[in-house]
């Protein structure tokens, strides 16, 4: 099932009506982490830094109409490993999972809400589960080739969380050309829900480091990432590889 808000980020003052839209958030995700929310024991020399990538997440002065709530945990961003019944889709599913094929070193996150066109409609607000990571040199680039031919090749599939299994289907979304390094746009919605649970995934390179963003519009119409929200943040993990 899809992860209850209460198992993602905190819903304070400022993220009440956003965390009631998280349970359509993390569709490839179990409920909860096996993870135990540390960076990898053994951090890859050249790896941009917790230190480093902490300070890199976007925050909410860096972008108009943009609130960043950081997430109070790792067990908030990420969910258990799991396995699609297609061997072809399994980036797509490692994407949010705490155990993929290329581990990430250090990761952070937070959740992104752009409120752009909220002032003239309200469920135009745009909110994001958004995840930072650094990884050892050239593995970061091996999960956008990977993730990239994930989404040409891959149309539908399922995985088994708890013993019940859950269908998927996925089809490629439009990613800006001047996203980064690499970048992979693609949909995806669990079956049995409709259009309401659709989620836009756009996830962006950088150098050895990825951003990746989970995002839905408040009124479950189709979602847009705003460019200036992943141009920013590219910035961001720019400056954080230099001083590591």
């Amino acid at each position: 099932m899809p992860i209850r808000a209460d198992h993602r980020l905190p819903a304070g003052s400022r993220a009440v009506a956003a965390a009631a839209l998280l349970p359509v958030l993390v569709l490839v995700a179990g409920c909860g982490s096996g993870d135990d929310g540390k960076d990898a024991p053994n951090v890859a020399k050249g790896v941009v830094s917790t230190t480093n990538l902490t300070a890199a997440l976007l925050t909410s002065t860096d972008v108009p109409h943009v609130q960043v709530l950081p997430a109070g945990t790792k067990q908030q961003l990420l969910g258990d490993a799991q396995k699609a019944d297609t061997a072809a889709c399994q980036p797509i599913v490692d994407q949010w999972t705490s155990q993929p094929k290329y581990r990430r070193q250090v990761y952070t996150g937070a959740m992104v809400t752009d409120t752009t066109d909220a002032g003239k409609d309200k469920g135009a607000k745009a909110i994001s589960l958004s995840v930072i990571a650094s990884y050892k040199k050239g593995d970061a680039a091996k999960v956008l080739d990977d993730l990239t031919t994930a989404v040409t090749a891959c149309h539908s599939y399922s995985v088994v969380r708890g013993g019940v299994t859950s269908h998927f289907t996925v089809r490629p979304a439009a990613a800006d050309a001047g996203l980064g390094d690499q970048r992979v746009a693609y949909v995806i919605g669990e079956t049995t829900k409709g259009a309401t649970s659709e989620v836009l995934v756009t996830v962006v390179r950088v150098g050895d480091t990825t951003e990746a963003y989970e995002t839905v519009r408040a009124d479950h119409k189709p979602a847009q990432l705003r460019t200036s929200i992943p141009v920013k943040q590219a910035a961001k993990l720019r400056d954080a590889a230099k001083g590591s």
